[in-house]
């Protein structure tokens, strides 16, 4: 029986412990000032061919936290668990009905990270 494939799904990211988690290609060490924002939510896609996913990264106000291509689900899963840890909160499928998965990912991490304290 194969798993049902969620093909976008989002999770919230908790106050990270510890370092934070960067991968340059060049310039290393990147200056903290043009880093991106630490992400608040993540968005996983799963592109129509198969095996192909990107992993997109927001805050709550919808900065742009970064993207990486992975060539399968179990990839940017594990990718994910990498860069978040404990931090990483559980995966929820974006409703089939949502046109627009970034936008309600941001607005999904705006409406429950506003009090971070009561989550």
């Amino acid at each position: 029986m194969t798993e049902q494939v969620h093909p976008r799904r989002i999770a919230l990211i908790g106050p990270l412990s510890g370092e934070r988690f960067t991968a340059q290609t060049a310039g290393y060490p990147l200056d903290p000032s043009k880093m991106l924002p630490v992400a608040d939510v993540l968005l996983l896609v799963v592109d129509r061919e198969p095996g192909a996913t990107m992993l997109f990264r927001y805050t709550a106000h919808g900065d742009f936290g970064g993207d990486t291509f992975h060539t399968s689900t179990d990839e940017a899963l594990e990718q994910a668990q990498v860069e978040y840890g404990d931090a990483l909160g559980d995966w929820t499928s974006v409703p089939d009905e949502v046109s627009d998965a970034h936008a309600f990912a941001v607005q999904y991490a705006y409406d429950r990270l506003n009090d971070r304290g009561g989550w």
